[in-house]
């Protein structure tokens, strides 16, 4: 069997299988955002690990090397805000071609440099080896109180299914950096994003932020059951919690949070904004499942926060009520890389 087969979700299936998490110190292995250890009494320890190949997870045409270390670093950042926790420090391991400008090098790890700086943290070792392309895998530490320790597999019947911010920018975003990279020219000629439509417009894809704080306001004043970051697309993410949980989802088409950039970009690029909202990946922000009893305390968050649907009894199926009050299925679709 080739892995294109097996798919990417398949093959970490059978590494859980064959290859269970030993010791009496793991509390989590393979299947989460985090692998979560026992350090302390009072704190779990979270550790994940992400990385990034050239011409697969990013494109200079569209990126700036301080963008891509920037993307490298918050990617596990919002791991560990989808476990409820706080990181601590990082390694990181780069591939790297002998014609890479040192300049270049030094912007790509300052891209890391200024994410771990902003959440409270540094990066204290990793390798360097020789490649014929890009390639960065960042590990991080982080940690936890035991009470505040989110999974994938607590969601239950009757849930609020919620998501913070607004959805759909990333995948837009990257859409119109690649339909229009030719043009997006700085002063040196090199291929920038921002010139021609407003960096802001690409924030999301380009730099990323992590929903840390927002993750530590939720664990706090909410009964949170579980948690994921959506890395693969909403519907996608969703499919990890129902799959952990064994249970069903019902999402309403009109409480779905669509960006307003999207909403204004998905005339241009022929895509219905709905879809983006769904299937963008990487847009890092928090899908989580919360006690409907706790629907009030919704309204007093800080962090924006959307209720789109609920947990039902109905395992593995993801159904979408439209506007018109019509129910139908929805396909588990999400970004998988084999």
């Amino acid at each position: 069997m080739k892995l294109k087969e097996l798919g990417e979700f398949g093959l970490i299936d059978l590494f859980r299988k064959k290859f269970p998490a030993r010791g009496k110190r793991i509390v989590l292995g393979l299947g989460d955002d985090c692998a979560v250890l026992k350090s302390s009494p009072k704190n779990l320890l979270l550790f994940t690990t992400d990385s990034l190949m050239e011409k697969v997870h990013f494109d200079l045409a569209c990126f700036t090397w301080e963008d891509v270390g920037i993307k490298a670093m918050s990617a596990n950042v919002s791991d560990i805000a989808a476990m409820g926790g706080l990181p601590l420090a990082s390694v990181v391991s780069l591939g790297l071609p002998k014609k890479m400008e040192v300049l270049d090098t030094l912007n790509l790890y300052s891209g890391m440099d200024k994410m771990a700086r902003k959440f409270g943290f540094s990066i204290v070792g990793g390798d360097i080896f020789l490649s014929d392309k890009v390639v960065i895998s960042v590990a991080l530490l982080g940690e936890v109180e035991p009470k505040f320790l989110l999974k994938r597999s607590g969601a239950k019947i009757g849930d609020l299914i919620c998501v913070t911010g607004d959805l759909g920018e990333s995948q837009a975003g990257l859409e119109l950096l690649q339909r229009y990279a030719k043009h997006l020219d700085d002063k040196k000629g090199k291929s920038t994003p921002g010139r021609s439509f407003g960096k802001q417009t690409f924030n999301k894809h380009l730099s990323p932020t992590p929903r840390l704080t927002e993750s530590r306001e939720l664990v706090r004043k909410l009964k949170i059951n579980s948690m994921i970051d959506i890395s693969d697309g909403l519907l996608g993410d969703l499919y990890h919690i129902l799959e952990e949980s064994r249970v069903g989802a019902r999402l309403f088409e009109d409480k779905i949070p669509i960006s307003k950039k999207v909403l204004k970009l998905s005339s241009l690029l022929k895509q219905k904004p709905l879809d983006y909202a769904l299937y963008s990946g990487e847009e890092y922000e928090l899908l989580f499942t919360v006690d409907s009893k706790d629907s009030n305390s919704l309204m007093n968050l800080k962090t924006k926060v959307s209720v789109i649907g609920e947990i039902t009894d109905k395992a593995l199926r993801m159904e979408m009520v439209d506007r018109n009050k019509k129910v139908r299925v929805l396909e588990k679709r999400g970004y998988v890389h084999f």
